[in-house]
């Protein structure tokens, strides 16, 4: 018994002499390993730390600087990298200029602030007749309640009860009271032609009511819900484009366009490609209780394709002058950020953010539609100028303190959602905004209009032009090319390399070579050193 005990003692203690042989070995080949990559390596300083009769002091700094350069090394890397990861994109200077013939002229937006026909309806008569609590007659109500929506708000809060019923043709009637167009725009010039203005000139919904526009896409922006909307609204009136258009925000103009394309632009700058309009204000339509007291005419210059917010962003025209204004395009591209995800680049191409009403994607136009559905889900209802089908009830008069606190906590909920892309508005990564710079404004009178464009048949003559008050605008590029800006990486994949390709040979003298030569000794020379000891540990295990 006590011979089977002995000998299962040496077998477990031969087993334990074989596994520390085995795992000693490999530990030697291991440390064979560094010390032959140490001497070898390219890398500065390594070969110091175990070279031969090497004093313990020389080698401890020698370990210090190595420690302390590959430390300095990790940190600046990792500072790249942390940069490129939270700000991956910066705006820079497009190294070409480019021409204003390769962009589209402005879309051009201008709402009267006189905002009814005082022979249709007389907004301060009823203003009057509600402050006294006397009853409207019925038109009176059917108008009140259209132009109550775009005059000055202060003028809401009356007096008495509100019994003023929502009207659902509530823009037919704000149409209907509107100054008229041909009673605006007495001469149309663009590019050195004179026109006719209703061939240039469009009726658009606005914030401001009904407005006109130049250049707008009008159908080819709206999709089949809003264009039927819009189609009623305005009374029938002809949405669609005279011919097709030949431009996109994000591609431009294709290759073969002619000069005379829509939407349309100007081959440079100069009078001669320009666009020059002159437009009329009756002095018996203006209505300070409306408007308090402000007259004249509302201008914001827009991208083809978006739908103007004209309180946001206007240009106030005075009467009685004659206002020339410079435009100074400012373009965003940023045509190589598709890889990057949203959250990172923080803007939308066309195709990635579908819009219910609209078929371009702009800020504005999403903005737009965010509101409309804040509105319909607060107040039962949408506000006249955003966009809607026609099964969205257009909110009246009872409706307008709910429609104004929505709009006043909209900033609020906007800035709630600001962190999340899928409900909050991002710019377009390709987009155009049209600046302006006031270039000269001079006094000017309706007889002197007469007189300069007497002979040249383009003027509507007016008997008494003593009830007429004027306002003329001019609008021209200040110059023939300017440069864009666009978005770009801050790091590309070859700059991130050669960055750290620069860290590394600056602090340890790393170079492509160098990463091959730790790969090498890492790999097939540690298998050559695991090999040729295991050669040893079998002569060395035959011995047990």
């Amino acid at each position: 018994m006590s011979n089977l005990r002995d000998k299962g003692s040496n077998s477990k203690n031969i087993a334990a002499k074989r596994e520390i042989i085995t795992n000693g070995f490999k530990f030697q080949a291991f440390k064979e390993t560094i010390i032959e990559y140490f001497q070898e390596s390219t890398i500065n300083g390594l070969k110091y730390i175990i070279k031969e009769n090497q004093p313990a002091l020389d080698r401890i700094i020698w370990l210090l600087a190595v420690i302390i350069s590959i430390s300095m090394r990790l940190i600046l890397i990792g500072n790249l990298m942390e940069e490129r990861t939270n700000n991956p994109i910066i705006v820079a200077f497009n190294e070409k200029v480019t021409s204003v013939s390769e962009i589209p002229f402005p879309s051009v937006t201008i709402c009267p602030e006189t905002k009814t026909r005082t022979d249709i309806f007389n907004y301060t008569n009823a203003y009057k007749k509600i402050s006294n609590f006397e009853k409207l007659t019925e038109d009176e109500v059917y108008f009140w309640n259209a132009v109550s929506q775009i005059c000055e708000p202060s003028f809401f809060k009356l007096n008495g009860e509100s019994y003023l019923a929502n009207a659902s043709d509530l823009i037919k009637a704000m149409s209907k009271v509107a100054p008229i167009i041909f009673d605006n725009f007495e001469d149309c010039k663009w590019r050195n032609k004179f026109y006719y203005c209703r061939i240039l000139w469009n009726d658009v919904v606005t914030d401001e009511g009904i407005c006109f526009s130049f250049n707008s896409l009008k159908s080819e922006y709206y999709r089949t819900e809003l264009y039927k909307a819009r189609k009623i609204d305005l009374m029938g009136f002809d949405l669609d484009n005279v011919v097709d258009v030949d431009w996109n925000l994000e591609n431009g103009y294709k290759k073969d366009s002619k000069s005379w394309v829509f939407p349309n632009r100007v081959m440079g700058a100069g009078d001669r490609e320009s666009l020059i309009v002159s437009f009329l204000d009756k002095k018996v339509d203006q209505q300070p209780l409306c408007r308090n007291s402000v007259g004249g005419f509302k201008v914001i210059l827009h991208t083809p394709g978006e739908d103007p917010q004209v309180s946001k962003n206007f240009i106030q025209l005075p009467l009685d002058q004659s206002v020339t204004l410079t435009i100074r395009p400012n373009i965003m591209s940023s045509r190589d950020l598709r890889h990057y995800s949203l959250e990172r680049r923080q803007c939308y191409y066309q195709n990635e953010r579908y819009l219910r009403y609209f078929k371009v994607y702009t800020q504005a136009n999403c903005e737009l539609e965010w509101l409309a559905n804040a509105t319909l889900s607060k107040c039962g209802c949408v506000k006249f100028s955003t966009p809607r089908n026609l099964s969205h009830p257009v909110c009246g008069y009872e409706s307008l303190k709910c429609l104004e606190l929505v709009i006043n906590e909209s900033p609020k909920l906007k800035f709630k959602h600001a962190k999340d892309p899928n409900n909050y508005c991002l710019p377009t990564c390709i987009s155009i905004e049209y600046k302006t710079e006031l270039e000269h404004q001079v006094p000017i009178t309706y007889a002197q209009t007469m007189g300069s464009y007497a002979t040249t048949g383009y003027l509507n003559m007016v008997n008494n032009f003593s009830s007429y008050r004027i306002t003329k605008l001019k609008l021209k590029f200040q110059d023939d090319t300017f440069n864009c800006l666009k978005r770009t990486e801050l790091y590309s994949l070859s700059d991130f390399i050669a960055n750290c390709g620069g860290l590394l040979g600056l602090f340890m003298g790393v170079s492509i070579l160098s990463l091959v030569e730790l790969v090498y000794f890492f790999t097939l020379r540690l298998w050559t050193n695991l090999k040729k000891r295991r050669k040893i540990q079998e002569e060395n295990t035959t011995k047990y």
